[in-house]
């Protein structure tokens, strides 16, 4: 039979083989993420880049919800309407307490059904995005994409903190790029980088469509 100290120190000796374990494991991980996050910080890397690498980090990391945020910015600021309505269900879905991330996704659904001429679909779900939302702020501006509220008015709000400017200003752009005026949609984009919150997903998405917008319309297809 095996005495107290035998079974203490097998005890023991799992348990630090358990941590080397655990200890190893995360560094395989950190040098895995670490070159991923370095193309997240470039400003050369392209959109399409950073959402790849966000790809890459989140299967790593598949428990890490926040992932889904950028996925949903950068999947919108690429175009890829299909992809960024995925990432925004899937994290809305799942539940949580409402926070900014969260308010924003669900801003940005309405904004790309409008962008894709849903026009019911969007309306309904900013009218729903507003009866579940706390924050007075959120409500404001999904308030004025439904035409209940002034742009004085959300301007004056927005003047308060840079927090306030680049969350309206991104969503009052896109709005307005699915309303197809693009003068109006660069304007409130370019208000959005006035926020200097580099470290956004918003930042992201503002840069990215302004340079979409001003690039030229392609030549008319000739008849044949």
């Amino acid at each position: 039979m095996k005495t107290f100290i035998q079974r203490y120190r097998e005890r023991q000796q799992a348990y630090d083989e358990k941590i080397d374990q655990l200890y190893t494991h995360k560094k395989d991980l950190e040098e895995k993420i670490a070159p991923l996050r370095m193309k997240l910080l470039s400003d050369v890397t392209t959109i399409a880049d950073k959402s790849k690498a966000l790809e890459e980090i989140r299967a790593l990391l598949p428990e890490n919800r926040q992932l889904l945020v950028g996925l949903a910015y950068y999947s919108a600021a690429d175009e890829a309407w299909s992809k960024a309505l995925e990432y925004i269900r899937t994290f809305l879905k799942q539940g949580g307490r409402q926070y900014s991330d969260r308010m924003g996704l669900g801003l940005m659904e309405s904004g790309i059904l409008h962008y894709q001429g849903q026009e019911v679909e969007a309306l309904a779900s900013l009218e729903e995005f507003l009866r579940r939302t706390p924050d007075s702020w959120y409500q404001a501006i999904s308030e004025y994409l439904l035409g209940k509220q002034t742009e004085d008015f959300l301007k004056k709000l927005a003047i308060e903190s840079p927090e306030n400017l680049i969350t309206a200003s991104t969503a009052l752009g896109f709005w307005s790029e699915g309303s197809g005026d693009k003068e109006k949609a660069i304007r409130h984009y370019k208000e959005a980088l006035g926020s200097f919150l580099d470290d956004w997903a918003e930042y992201d998405l503002a840069r990215e469509r302004i340079k979409r917008l001003r690039q030229p319309d392609p030549p008319p297809v000739s008849p044949v």
